[in-house]
């Protein structure tokens, strides 16, 4: 009977806990306040008043809590920012293949968006995407994913984790075969690197390539866009695309298998 409602108390805390981080996405980071910024400002500013007010609340909920800031992932070192930028490059190629193949075999092209200094385009993109990328891992990876895992296993909470995930982008299919399934793979390595620097390099890569190609307007325009022409293709567009979402859902589940079965064994006689 103690077991199960210490298990149900932290299942309680982990939602709760997420519960507050969406209180704060709905203020919008309070971002109101500035009605005459631009959407890539409301970003940053919005990304950055709740990374603050999620690491706070984290602060919070561990002072009457069993784990740490450690145990979090979430004590920064040395080699943390070699990490996060690594794996953001790792990031922008991964899913830049993606790209490849839609131009490789499908019927669009690639123009420029006029009017755009390519420097000044790539660092506003990038600090976009770090805002809001670091943002949500901190939110989904941090102390809401270790703590439902506490209580119902690593496995299980990666998936749980990853369908809000999903749902936070929207209460729509696209949400859950799109972003959940990229939760698997941030949730893996949040537990296979033991911290939130290689997770959060990884998708804001993931984002800022996908902000270079004009496919996050809602908060900046890209450098190049893509457009339809009028030639053979072996694919159509949506063919390509749900290849590559059963692609992405069958290698994220295997690397969550791999990393349960493989590595953690492995990381647990290390320590």
């Amino acid at each position: 009977m103690q077991n199960s409602t210490q298990t149900l108390i932290r299942i309680f805390k982990a939602f709760v806990f997420w519960a507050v981080f969406q209180l704060l996405f709905f203020s919008g980071g309070f971002s109101f306040l500035f009605p005459m910024l631009p959407s890539w400002g409301i970003a940053i500013v919005m990304g950055s008043v709740i990374i603050a007010g999620t690491m706070l609340t984290t602060w919070v909920f561990l002072k009457f809590d069993e784990l740490t800031w450690r145990d979090l992932g979430m004590l920064p070192n040395r080699s943390s920012w070699l990490k996060l930028i690594v794996s953001l490059l790792v990031g922008i190629l991964f899913f830049g293949s993606f790209y490849v193949v839609y131009y490789l075999f499908t019927p669009i092209t690639i123009m420029p968006v006029e009017g755009k200094n390519l420097l000044t385009s790539f660092i506003l993109i990038l600090l976009v995407f770090l805002a809001l990328g670091t943002m949500e891992e901190i939110a989904f990876r941090g102390y809401f994913l270790k703590k439902l895992a506490s209580a119902i296993g690593i496995r299980s909470a990666i998936y749980i984790t990853s369908i809000a995930f999903g749902f936070y982008h929207g209460l729509s299919f696209e949400s859950v075969s799109g972003p959940a399934i990229w939760g698997l793979y941030y949730g893996v390595l949040a537990y296979w690197t033991k911290g939130l620097a290689i997770p959060i390099g990884f998708h804001v890569g993931v984002n800022v390539i996908q902000g270079i190609f004009s496919e996050k307007t809602k908060w900046i325009e890209g450098i190049w866009m893509f457009d339809f022409v009028d030639k053979s293709s072996p694919f159509t567009i949506d063919q390509v695309t749900i290849a590559l979402q059963l692609l992405l859902l069958v290698g994220g589940v295997l690397l969550v298998e791999y990393y349960l079965r493989v590595v953690q064994p492995k990381q647990k006689n290390l320590d």
